[in-house]
């Protein structure tokens, strides 16, 4: 192995990884980032990302407030419970977690997604009009 190996390679990686580092370093074509970006921004309709983020979000932040207006109480000895099991040397902590409120945590964190790429490249596209 050459001096820049790594050194906890297995025996079969090591073929690879010679075979991998003797190929040389290419440099991207000028202008590529700025190509990329480009068709980026003139990617239409952000509209879309919005109104799916909110048909997906909505829903599930109204079920989640139902589940917290009408089982907050469980909530909170759950969440007693696993602290009290973390400070101590005992793993007897109990809770439960409904399906439904992982599923509606989830969808929010899609729609999350969904509302952050669109933020991102809406800014893109006023600067690059001017």
């Amino acid at each position: 192995m050459g001096p820049f190996a790594p050194e906890d390679l297995a025996p079969e990686e090591r073929h690879v990884h010679r075979l991998l580092a003797a190929v040389p370093p290419r440099a991207l074509p000028v202008g590529f980032r700025d190509d990329v970006m480009r068709r980026l921004t003139e990617r239409s309709g952000v509209a879309w990302e919005w109104i799916a983020a909110g048909a997906l979000a909505l829903p599930s932040l109204a079920f989640l407030v139902y589940q917290l207006i009408d089982r907050g109480d469980e909530l909170g000895a759950a969440v007693n419970n696993v602290i009290a099991a973390a400070s101590s040397d005992a793993a007897d902590a109990f809770f439960f977690v409904d399906g439904t409120t992982v599923l509606a945590l989830a969808i929010l964190g899609v729609a999350s997604l969904i509302a952050a790429h669109a933020s991102i490249i809406a800014p893109q596209r006023r600067t690059a009009a001017r």
